[in-house]
């Protein structure tokens, strides 16, 4: 599908894109990302609306979130506990959820800047049982910035080069992986550090306790 051809009707372009960018949680193969900064190009063009053009992907990443979420929450589990395999891998993305801490919203939320973590941040926020007003509320803000990210790289290529829009696209989309991929290892690095301080803290020697201590000389008084 080339986006050039649907901009000739904006609303056609934009359920679309929305369209697009909820298949893009189901089945991460399709490239969603291109659409979402090609509508910042078209954006910065003035042959798409700017704010339009981030509801729509903001609309569609809700509704994908929700449908894996869902298959997560109800689904998968039955479906991977009658297999040793799917067992092992129901507790290892339930291990993954876990290693995020109970603060789900930077799963959800800064999970969707990385490769695939749109899907995996559902999959396990699902897994994990979290509840759906919560998912619901991080979903939409992470939503929100993920396609105000997107739009914004192609609306600011758009508006300092005079490349092709196919370039633009690249360019933006080369920008967010570069941006998602140096995330992803701070990210990573952050963690390893904090659970080697975590197993220093369990394996430090105990104090020693006050009735082991050497005796202090008592002075009595006559």
């Amino acid at each position: 599908m080339d986006p050039a051809s649907l901009v000739a009707i904006p609303l056609a372009a934009y359920l679309a894109m929305t369209v697009l960018v909820a298949f893009d949680s189901i089945m991460p193969a399709v490239p969603s990302e291109v659409f979402v900064v090609s509508s910042g190009a078209f954006a910065a063009a003035g042959e798409l609306h700017l704010a339009w053009a981030v509801a729509a992907a903001a609309v569609g990443a809700v509704a994908g979130d929700h449908v894996v979420f869902g298959l997560g929450r109800h689904k998968l589990p039955g479906a991977l506990d009658r297999f040793r395999l799917g067992r092992r891998a129901r507790m290892s993305v339930e291990r993954v959820y876990d290693r995020f801490g109970s603060a789900s919203a930077a799963t959800i939320v800064a999970g969707r800047f990385l490769p695939l973590g749109r899907t995996a941040s559902a999959a396990s926020a699902g897994l994990a049982g979290l509840a759906p007003r919560r998912f619901l509320i991080w979903s939409v803000v992470g939503s929100l910035a993920w396609a105000s990210w997107l739009v914004g790289l192609g609306y600011l290529t758009g508006s300092v080069t005079e490349a092709p829009l196919w370039m633009q696209s690249l360019i933006g989309i080369g920008v967010a992986l570069v941006v998602g991929v140096w995330a992803g290892a701070i990210r990573a690095i952050i963690r390893t550090r904090r659970r080697l301080i975590d197993f220093a803290d369990r394996n430090r020697p105990a104090a020693a306790p006050a009735a082991a201590r050497a005796p202090q000389s008592v002075v009595t008084l006559r």
